[in-house]
C-alpha cells in the first residue's frame, strides 16, 4: 500500500491533517420540523400534499378523544404506498428531490411538493407518529413508529436516531374504530399524544384552510378530502367542498387570461343579468405599458367573483346577508394555485398576504360604487371578492417558491403578474362602476329629487283639498249623512285613503330627498377638501418657489467663484484630475441652475395676473412651458420638441393662463415619461395647433409607449394611473388628466380626448377648444 503523499514541499506551508465532510445534529429534525413550520394546521396541509402527490384519490382526515390524554388524529390516503426502499430512500430522507426530479406522477398529476421536508410537520403535530403503507397487490405491508422526543438531545447526531422498520401481514386494522376495514394500497399516519388541544374552533379553521387547499374554482376531479372530527358537528364533519350555487349568485364573474401568444383578454359577464363587458385580446405591449412585448409570468388564467355584502337570490336559492358574510369571511382574497392547490400566504380570509393591496387602495378611495357623479373613485374592497390565479410548473417555470415556503419570489415574474392582476381589478372597477350608475333613477340625483318632492307635496295638497271639500259639505247637511245632498260613506272612505296614501308618498319622497341631498353634499364636500389640499400645495409650491429661488441663485454664485478658486489655487491636485473636477463643479452649476429656473416658473404660474381669465394664445403657453423645461427636456432626455402653429399670435381663447401652462406642464410630463424606454434618437414630442371651424384644436403626439389598450377614456378618471414602480404597483396619484380635463371642459368650454396610438406611434391627446370672443383689446404675443 502507498503511503498518503505529506503535502508539503517548502518551509511554512501548510499539511494536510484529516478530511470529514459536515455532520447534522439530531435537532435539525426538530428545527425543520416544528420551529419553523407555523401551525398544526399548516403542518396537515403539507401532508395533505403528499397524499395528493402520491395519486390519492381520497384522504381523510380522523379525530378520536379530542380532549382526552388519548387524542389521536388518523391521516390516511389511498394513493400508490411505499415500498420498504420508497420508505428509506425517500420518506427518510430529508430534502430528497425525488419529486423534483419526476414531476408529473401516474395520473398525470404535477408533484406539488419540491423540498421533501413536509413530512417534518409530523414533530409538530405529535410526539409520537406510527407510519403505515401497502402498495397495490403487495402481500404485506409496513411500519415504522417514530419517537420525535429523541431528536431533541444534543448529543446525537442525525443519522445516529436509528427507527426500526416492521413488516405487517396487511392495514385492515382502523385505530380509530378499532374494527377491521379494507385497506388495500395507500399510506396511513397514525399521531399520538397531540401536541395541540383541538377544539370547534381549530377544527373550523382547519376545515376553512382544507377548502382553500383545493381550488373552488375547478371542476369535481379525483381528489377529496373529508373531515371527521369524533364529535359529532355537522358544520365540520364530512368533504370539504363549496357549493356550486354559492359561486353563481355572485353579482359578476370576470375572467381574464394571458395566452400561450402573450395576448391578453379580460370577460366580465354574471348568471344573474344578461349585461357583459369584454376587453378585446390585445398583445402584452399594448395592454400592459412599461414592462416590455413578452410577459415573463407566462401564460395565467385570472378569475374572481364579486359579493356585494347583502342578499343574493339565484335560481331558487337564497343566499342572506349573514350567509354572504360568513362566505367571504372565510374565502375572501385573491389567491394564487399552482397545479390546483393553494400557494401560501396570498389572499389569507383574515387580510394577510393581500398582494394586490386591495384594502389598502380602497382606504384610499372608500366612496361607494354610485357615490360619484362619473366613474372613477370607486374601489374592489378586499372583503368583496373571492377569487384565483392559476399557474402551473410546467408553464410558468419563473414563478418559483421561496425556500421558506412564504410565497413566491418577487422577481420579474411576479411583477408582470402582479401588473396583469391589477389591469384586470381595474378593468372591473370602472365597468361595474359605469353598470350601476346607468342602473341609478333619477331620485338619487337632488334636482330629481327636489322635483319629485314637490309632485309629492302637490299630490298631498290635493288630495287635503278634496277630503277639506268633503268635509265641508258633510257640515253644511242639515240632515247628516241620511240626507240626500249628504255626501256618501264610499266616498268619504275613498277621500281619507287616498288622503293617507298621499301622505305615505310624500313621507318616502321626503326621505329620497333628503338622502339625495345628503350625497350631494358629501359629494361637495369632498371636491371642497380636494380644492382645499390643491390650495394647500399651491402655497407649499409658492414658499418652495421663493425660499428655492434665493438657495439656487446663491449655489450657482458660489459654485462659480469655487470653481474658479480652485483651479487657480488648488496646486496640489494633480494635473490628470484637473478636468474630473472641474466637470463635477460645472454640473453642480447647472443643477442650480435648473433648480432656479424652475422656482422661478413656479411662482410665475401663481401669479395674480395668470388668474384673471381673458384672451390668451395656445401657441405662446406651449412654448414658454417647453422654454422652462427645455433644459430637462431636450438637453437632458434627448427629446426633439416641434411646436407648430401656422397663425401665431392669432390663436387666441378664453381661459387662465394659470390652467394653460398646468397643462402643457402635464402633458409635457406624461411624455417624458412615456419616452423614457424608447431610443435617444427617436424621442420625439409634437405639438401642432390649428384651426377648425369655430374652435381651436391642439394635438399632442409623442413617440413613446403609447398608452394601455382600452384605457383611452379611464385615464382622465381621478386616481387611474398606469404608471408603475418596480414592483409593478401603482405609482403617481392619478390625478393629473383628471385635473387638465377640468381645465379644458369647465374653465375654457372645450373638450379633450385620447387616443392609445397617434401618428407618432405614442399616445396622442386632441384638445378643441372655442375661439375667444372679441373683445377690442389688442393682444400682444411673445417669440
Amino acid at each position: 500500500m502507498s503511503k498518503p503523499v505529506n503535502q508539503t514541499s517548502k518551509e511554512g506551508e501548510r499539511k494536510l491533517l484529516d478530511s470529514k465532510p459536515f455532520s447534522v445534529s439530531a435537532r435539525v429534525a426538530m428545527q425543520l420540523g416544528r420551529e419553523s413550520i407555523s401551525s398544526s394546521v399548516t403542518a396537515i396541509l403539507e401532508l395533505v400534499k403528499n397524499a395528493y402527490d402520491a395519486d390519492a384519490e381520497l384522504v381523510r382526515i380522523r379525530f378520536k378523544a379530542l380532549g382526552t390524554p388519548n387524542a389521536m388524529l388518523v391521516i390516511e390516503d389511498f394513493g400508490k404506498g411505499m415500498t420498504v426502499d420508497d420508505l428509506r430512500s425517500n420518506w427518510m430522507v430529508i430534502g430528497t428531490a425525488n419529486k423534483a426530479k419526476i414531476r408529473k406522477t401516474r395520473k398525470g398529476r404535477i408533484q406539488t411538493g419540491e423540498k421533501g421536508l413536509g413530512r417534518l410537520g409530523l414533530d409538530r403535530l405529535c410526539e409520537r407518529t406510527k407510519v403505515q403503507s401497502i402498495i397495490e397487490g403487495a402481500a404485506e405491508g409496513i411500519e415504522m413508529d417514530v419517537d420525535w422526543s429523541r431528536y431533541e438531545q444534543s448529543d446525537f447526531r442525525l443519522e445516529e436516531v436509528v427507527h426500526q422498520i416492521f413488516g405487517v401481514p396487511h392495514l385492515r386494522h382502523d385505530p380509530i374504530s378499532d374494527g377491521w376495514v379494507e385497506f388495500s394500497h395507500g399510506t396511513r399516519l397514525v399521531l399520538e399524544k397531540l401536541k395541540d388541544e383541538w377544539s370547534k374552533d381549530s377544527l373550523a379553521e382547519l376545515k376553512a384552510e382544507l377548502s382553500l387547499l383545493v381550488s373552488p374554482f375547478a371542476a369535481v376531479n379525483d381528489f377529496c378530502i373529508e373531515i371527521e372530527s369524533g364529535l359529532n358537528d355537522p358544520n365540520i364533519d364530512g368533504s370539504v367542498s363549496v357549493p356550486p350555487f354559492v359561486m353563481d349568485a355572485a353579482v359578476w364573474k370576470v375572467a381574464a387570461t394571458i395566452d400561450e401568444h402573450d395576448m391578453v383578454e379580460i370577460h366580465m359577464g354574471s348568471a344573474r343579468h344578461d349585461t357583459e363587458y369584454r376587453f378585446k385580446p390585445e398583445p402584452w405591449s399594448e395592454a400592459v405599458k412599461g414592462l416590455g412585448t413578452k410577459p415573463f409570468c407566462g401564460p395565467v388564467r385570472f378569475e374572481f367573483y364579486f359579493f356585494p355584502r347583502k342578499e343574493a337570490t339565484f335560481g331558487d336559492q337564497t343566499l342572506t346577508t349573514r350567509d354572504v358574510s360568513q362566505f367571504l369571511a372565510a374565502n375572501q382574497g385573491i389567491r394564487i394555485y399552482r397545479d390546483g392547490f393553494r400557494v401560501k400566504p396570498y389572499g389569507q380570509p383574515n387580510g394577510e398576504g393581500d398582494w394586490l393591496r386591495l384594502a389598502y387602495r380602497k382606504t384610499l378611495s372608500p366612496e361607494g360604487v354610485a357615490q360619484d357623479a362619473k366613474p372613477g373613485n370607486w374601489r374592489l374592497g378586499y372583503h368583496q371578492v373571492i377569487g384565483a390565479i392559476f399557474l402551473t410548473h410546467e408553464k410558468n417555470p419563473a414563478l418559483s417558491d421561496q425556500t421558506n415556503r412564504e410565497g413566491l419570489l418577487e422577481g420579474k415574474a411576479f411583477v408582470h403578474l402582479r401588473a396583469f392582476a391589477l389591469k384586470t381589478v381595474k378593468f372591473f372597477e370602472e365597468k361595474h362602476q359605469t353598470y350601476e350608475m346607468a342602473k341609478k333613477t333619477a331620485a338619487t340625483k337632488p334636482d330629481a329629487a327636489v322635483e319629485k318632492a314637490q309632485a309629492a307635496a302637490d299630490a298631498s295638497d290635493d288630495a287635503l283639498k278634496n277630503l277639506a271639500s268633503l268635509i265641508t259639505k258633510l257640515s253644511k247637511s242639515p240632515a247628516g249623512l241620511s240626507d240626500a245632498t249628504s255626501v256618501p260613506v264610499a266616498e268619504l272612505t275613498q277621500a281619507l285613503a287616498t288622503t293617507q296614501q298621499s301622505l305615505e308618498k310624500a313621507k318616502t319622497t321626503a326621505e329620497e330627498s333628503a338622502v339625495a341631498m345628503a350625497t350631494e353634499k358629501a359629494h361637495v364636500e369632498r371636491q371642497k377638501n380636494m380644492l382645499s389640499n390643491l390650495a394647500s400645495l399651491g402655497i407649499l409650491a409658492a414658499s418652495f418657489g421663493h425660499e428655492s429661488v434665493d438657495w439656487a441663485g446663491n449655489v450657482v454664485k458660489l459654485g462659480g467663484e469655487l470653481k474658479d478658486d480652485i483651479m487657480s489655487k488648488a496646486w496640489w491636485m494633480p494635473e490628470a484630475e484637473r478636468p474630473e473636477l472641474q466637470k463635477l463643479l460645472a454640473m453642480l452649476i447647472s443643477e442650480a441652475r435648473k433648480l432656479r429656473k424652475f422656482a422661478k416658473f413656479t411662482l410665475g404660474n401663481i401669479s395674480r395676473e395668470k388668474r384673471k381669465k381673458e384672451p390668451l394664445c395656445l401657441h405662446d403657453a406651449a412654448k414658454k412651458v417647453y422654454a422652462a423645461f427645455e433644459e430637462i427636456i431636450h438637453i437632458e432626455k434627448n427629446i426633439q420638441v416641434n411646436i407648430e402653429c401656422p397663425m401665431k399670435g392669432e390663436c387666441l381663447i378664453d381661459g387662465y393662463l394659470m390652467d394653460w401652462e398646468s397643462i402643457f406642464v402635464n402633458l409635457f410630463t406624461n411624455a417624458a415619461w412615456a419616452l423614457e424606454t424608447t431610443p435617444p434618437d427617436k424621442r420625439h414630442i409634437r405639438i401642432k395647433i390649428f384651426s377648425e371651424g369655430d374652435s381651436y384644436v391642439v394635438q399632442f403626439d409623442d413617440s413613446g409607449r403609447a398608452l394601455e389598450a382600452g384605457t383611452e377614456e379611464a385615464i382622465f378618471l381621478p386616481t387611474f394611473t398606469t404608471k408603475r414602480n418596480a414592483r409593478g404597483e401603482e405609482d403617481g396619484t392619478g390625478l393629473g388628466l383628471t385635473i387638465v380635463k377640468s381645465f379644458v371642459e369647465e374653465n375654457s368650454n372645450g373638450t379633450i380626448t385620447a387616443k392609445q396610438r397617434g401618428e407618432l406611434g405614442g399616445a396622442s391627446f386632441t384638445i378643441r377648444v372655442p375661439r375667444a370672443k372679441p373683445t377690442g383689446k389688442n393682444i400682444q404675443t411673445k417669440e
